[in-house]
């Protein structure tokens, strides 16, 4: 929140200018009225006490079916979708494009792996990646089997199968060089984690996530640190905030959620973006409120009440299993963006653009 420069207090807190309006004046009265007037035009010059920092924009929804669970990543100022949960309750294999600058979605090559939700995806080396996942909600649907994408040719190429077995709901990340995919749930909670060089073009078993097993984990990167919390395990939310080194191969316990926080910060199913040097969460199971992680602090802020009605654009909240991408739109400006996702049987295809710099607009 913003003040405006003039106010009752700042006024009153140079005794110059005190002596100079009261100098003259004659009457109690006269004084009284004096002030009481300042005070009301030092009420009404407070105009942005209310603003909010963080505004959203509705952006071009995506051209294919609405779904939740579905698989992405970023490369080269451009977000991937694919595969996912339709509204049919229909696993699929269509392959999407975003790109901010032009606001606009392009149908790119099928996924060539059986349809599928749930799964995880990843970019490195400028290609992107996909799998695990599970076809169905039966054990026997889970799999194992990943798929490289390179944008430059509009192809995939199956790489080798994740060694740590199939699985669904297991977080990723990227960093320059590599890929890492973890913990999950393959009948049992996991917290194991590999990485994948496109180099190489060979999975390695990376340090074991150190918290707790879980599925629905979050993951952001700043500055080449990745960041892995909250997420699930057998219906419990879970409170830890992890950091991890993909130099040192070292996981690092952050400061945990506190117990203030944890009503409106804890979740599953939500997604995260990076946004001038600050992770965002947002979104999940039941959850409207949007938070900032400050990597130099290591402290979290609540940033605002996604759905509060007194603002003129909310997103469809709350929702889970959406997809997020960190971008630079058409002006060169850093900005998140979520997309697709569920709630209850709807599964969405609106697609939201997070300014966290501008005001947000109220509703009329």
């Amino acid at each position: 929140m913003k003040r405006s420069d003039f106010s009752v207090m700042s006024l009153f807190s140079n005794p110059s200018s005190v002596r100079s309006i009261t100098k003259g004046l004659r009457s109690a009265n006269r004084s009284w009225m004096m002030i009481a007037g300042l005070a009301v035009i030092g009420f009404s010059c407070k105009s942005n006490e209310d603003d909010v920092l963080g505004n959203w924009v509705r952006k071009a929804d995506l051209t294919g079916p609405g779904r939740s669970q579905a698989a992405g990543f970023q490369i080269d100022n451009k977000g991937y979708l694919g595969t996912g949960l339709d509204s049919d309750n229909n696993r699929r294999k269509d392959f999407w494009s975003y790109d901010p600058v032009k606001d606009t979605w392009t149908l790119l090559a099928e996924y060539p792996g059986a349809a599928r939700a749930a799964g995880s995806g990843f970019s490195a080396g400028g290609k992107g990646y996909i799998g695990l996942g599970s076809t169905s909600g039966n054990a026997s649907s889970r799999l194992a089997d990943f798929f490289e994408y390179d944008p430059a040719t509009n192809k995939w190429t199956a790489i080798a199968d994740f060694p740590g077995g199939a699985r669904y709901s297991a977080v990723s990340f990227s960093t320059p060089t590599a890929g890492f995919v973890g913990t999950g749930y393959d009948g049992n909670y996991l917290n194991d984690m590999y990485s994948y060089s496109p180099t190489k073009k060979a999975w390695t078993l990376a340090a074991n996530f150190r918290g707790p097993k879980r599925r629905y984990a979050i993951s952001m990167v700043i500055n080449n640190i990745a960041y892995v919390g909250c997420g699930e395990n057998n219906g419990i939310k879970q409170t830890d905030w992890w950091s991890y080194d993909p130099t040192a191969d070292k996981w690092t316990q952050e400061l945990d959620f506190t117990s203030d926080q944890r009503g409106s910060i804890v979740r599953n199913n939500a997604v995260t973006f990076v946004v001038n040097g600050l992770g965002y969460l947002a979104f999940g199971d039941g959850n409207t409120h949007l938070w900032s992680f400050d990597p130099q602090t290591k402290l979290w802020t609540d940033v605002q009440d996604i759905s509060s009605n007194t603002f003129k654009y909310i997103p469809t909240t709350p929702r889970t299993g959406a997809i997020s991408f960190s971008l630079k739109d058409e002006n060169g400006e850093e900005a998140g963006y979520v997309t697709t996702g569920t709630s209850g049987s709807i599964r969405f295809d609106d697609n939201w653009k997070f300014e966290p710099k501008k005001v947000r607009v109220k509703a009329d």
